[in-house]
């Protein structure tokens, strides 16, 4: 049953019910809370640990300005929100998939099983190809040979 909730498939319902349950309760102007795990959250600025320091997962709670300035696209949910006694403001952008709840009026009204999995974020062409042994050998080569 684990492989299930692993699978790419299920990953595809979370993310496509998540969409559906999000975008249901902000055509209907309701207030609502996510819970979802925070090292897949984007913060723009990142907030500083002075402010807050989050756990592996977060609530977040999706009212006034927050609901007014969400974006819901088929992988992300985006909104703005205030953090702290500062009320340090961040643009989040949060993947479909990392969302693990979704709260309305206190009541759980959906719950994902699936565990995102970290990205490796994909480098640049040049360090992938001076990374590779056997093309630094070939430079090498081709820098000798203009040389001589």
């Amino acid at each position: 049953m684990d492989n299930l909730f692993k699978s790419d498939s299920y990953r595809d319902l979370v993310v496509k019910n998540n969409y559906n349950t999000i975008e249901f309760l902000l055509k209907a102007g309701e207030d609502f809370g996510i819970v979802a795990y925070t090292d897949f959250i984007n913060f723009n600025p990142e907030i500083p640990k002075s402010v807050i320091e989050f756990e592996k997962f977060a609530l977040f709670m999706i009212a006034g300005y927050s609901k007014e300035s969400a974006v819901l696209n088929n992988e992300n949910f985006s909104f703005e929100a205030g953090f702290g006694e500062s009320n340090f403001g961040s643009h989040l952008t949060i993947p479909l998939e990392a969302i693990v709840q979704i709260v309305a009026d206190e009541d759980i009204i959906a719950v994902s099983y699936y565990e995102p999995q970290k990205r490796i974020e994909p480098k640049n062409s040049m360090d992938l190809l001076l990374n590779n042994p056997e093309n630094q050998i070939l430079l090498k080569k081709l820098k000798k040979g203009k040389k001589g």
